[in-house]
């Protein structure tokens, strides 16, 4: 089972945007894109799903941008994969033999982890490795 990117860097935006401004202040795409290294035309293709999803709101105007519509302890890395690629499971439901009840104790471990992943944990780890400059005037 691989990702593809759209849950990968969606959840690298809505990290962003929550170390950046979060639900206060509106995030602008371009900063986004420059920070972490995706393209504008390729974070405004997934954040259309994540507005539509309620993750994000957008504000018009010089100083608009993105704002997470919650807060990022509430956004899960599961609702993020389960957005993007649907219900996120090792077989399906239908593919019942011998060995179905160790496919869904990995699920039930998999969604359970992936359940306790917020935005909020990557955004703590996206602020520490770049602290705010100190500005020192007299």
């Amino acid at each position: 089972m691989k990702l593809s990117t759209k849950p990968r860097y969606g959840l690298r935006i809505l990290a962003q945007i929550a170390a950046d401004g979060g639900d206060q202040t509106p995030v602008c795409g371009k900063a986004v894109a420059s920070k972490q290294g995706i393209s504008i035309a390729y974070i405004e293709q997934i954040l259309i799903p994540m507005r539509n999803a309620g993750l994000v709101r957008t504000v018009r105007g010089r100083n608009g941008g993105y704002l997470l519509n919650r807060p990022a302890a509430s956004i899960t890395l599961l609702e993020i994969i389960e957005l993007f690629e649907g219900r996120l499971e090792l077989v399906s439901e239908r593919d019942k033999s011998s060995a179905s009840h160790i496919w869904e104790r990995l699920t039930e471990s998999l969604r359970s982890e992936t359940e306790r992943i917020t935005v909020a944990d990557l955004a703590n780890m996206i602020a520490a490795e770049n602290p705010p400059a100190l500005d020192f005037v007299i």
